[in-house]
């Protein structure tokens, strides 16, 4: 009996232990569901750094220091395309005198750098084919004459009453032949240049300086073998190398400035020409710039080479950002975020940039007068909406 008595008063203790107040656990009676509630609240503030149903990203307070937003205003600007460049001259004003037969250079009559007249005698040739060429010329002229003797005998005859047709005509078939012959030979002649025997003189074809001499008296030389250079230098130029992705930018007329090493000073030029064909592997279109100033002209030579600043009025507007506004996304999207001013979400926009330069992208298409843009600290967006996807 005394067993069951503490059997008893055991169990109800431990009811009563097992009883606590609502007080003891910190949730109010009164407002049961007001833990639930705050949890929403703070899952939807644009400061956690949640995503909401528009697509915005918000950023925390203590987050918000290190961005910096800007607001834009579309303009119409200059824009500005640099490029290297080379001195060359134009297709006219190059020229290249050559062996037209084989032989041995008797003599050179130029120096290098020397200004020459058109026709002026720039070497001789001695050639064993000149001299069977002129001896060809000989003997047609022989066969020509003799060729003309017969004729005007068989018309004597014909007149006479003795003669036959059949001759006459072989007579005048046979002339014929011997002026078609005649004829050849001169032509050939024309390119000997003038001179006697084996002797051929080569002449310059252009008025200009002499560039280059490829042989020297003496030497035997191939036909067909250059061994002069010839150049305008008054009609030299500059060729700018432009990538394809600024080349939308450029029009004829648009003002250059060139830095050439040989010029102390910059020189002024304006672009005279583009080019119709495409560099394949590079990806690169020439440009070519007329320089006015004979006095710069007169200290250029072809081959240097310069570096060319092309200012273009870009009609329609653009806004200029610092590179770090700017996020390249999968190699072909270019987005920006922009801040809504009334709701401090960010949100991220497709633009139109274009190549950077000195730590600027222009910005062509996708962005409005107005928009505040990140400069500052877009990276720090992108991680966040990387992380909540």
């Amino acid at each position: 009996m005394r067993h069951h008595l503490v059997f008893i008063f055991t169990v109800i203790f431990l009811i009563a232990c097992s009883k606590t107040t609502p007080s003891e656990t910190g949730i109010s009676t009164e407002n049961p569901s007001s833990t639930s509630t705050e949890n929403q609240v703070s899952a939807s503030d644009p400061r956690n750094g949640d995503k909401i149903e528009d697509g915005g990203i918000s950023i925390e307070p203590q987050s918000r220091k290190y961005l910096t937003i800007e607001t834009i205003q579309l303009k119409a600007a200059t824009t500005v395309v640099q490029a290297p460049a080379r001195v060359e001259f134009r297709e006219k004003a190059l020229s290249t005198v050559g062996a037209v037969f084989s032989g041995r250079l008797d003599s050179v009559k130029v120096q290098l750098g020397e200004r020459i007249k058109a026709g002026a005698v720039l070497a001789t040739l001695e050639s064993p084919e000149v001299a069977q060429m002129r001896s060809d010329i000989a003997r047609a002229q022989a066969e020509l004459n003799q060729a003309r003797d017969r004729v005007h005998r068989q018309n004597l005859m014909q007149k006479s009453g003795v003669g036959l047709e059949i001759e006459r005509v072989e007579a005048n078939t046979l002339l014929k032949e011997a002026q078609a012959d005649y004829a050849r030979s001169v032509q050939a002649a024309k390119l000997l240049g003038g001179g006697s025997g084996q002797t051929v003189a080569l002449r310059a074809p252009i008025d200009g300086m002499i560039l280059k001499i490829n042989a020297a008296t003496g030497t035997a030389v191939a036909a067909g073998t250059v061994l002069f250079e010839l150049g305008e230098p008054d009609a030299l130029r500059v060729v700018a190398d432009v990538f394809e992705n600024d080349l939308h930018f450029i029009e004829e007329n648009d003002e250059v400035t060139l830095q050439i090493n040989a010029v102390p000073k910059p020189v002024k030029a304006h672009v005279s020409a583009i080019g119709a064909a495409m560099e394949a592997e590079l990806r690169r279109v020439p440009v070519y710039i007329a320089i006015d100033d004979s006095e710069v002209l007169s200290k250029l030579k072809s081959g240097m080479f310069a570096k060319a600043t092309i200012k273009s009025e870009v009609s329609e507007k653009h806004v200029l950002l610092p590179s770090t506004a700017v996020l390249i996304k999968d190699a072909n999207q270019t987005i920006v975020y922009v801040e809504d001013a009334a709701t401090g979400l960010f949100k991220s926009r497709n633009v139109v940039a274009g190549p950077a330069r000195d730590g600027i992208v222009a910005i062509h298409e996708g962005l409005n007068d107005g928009d505040r843009v990140v400069t500052k600290g877009a990276l720090l967006i992108d991680g966040e909406a990387q992380l909540l996807l």
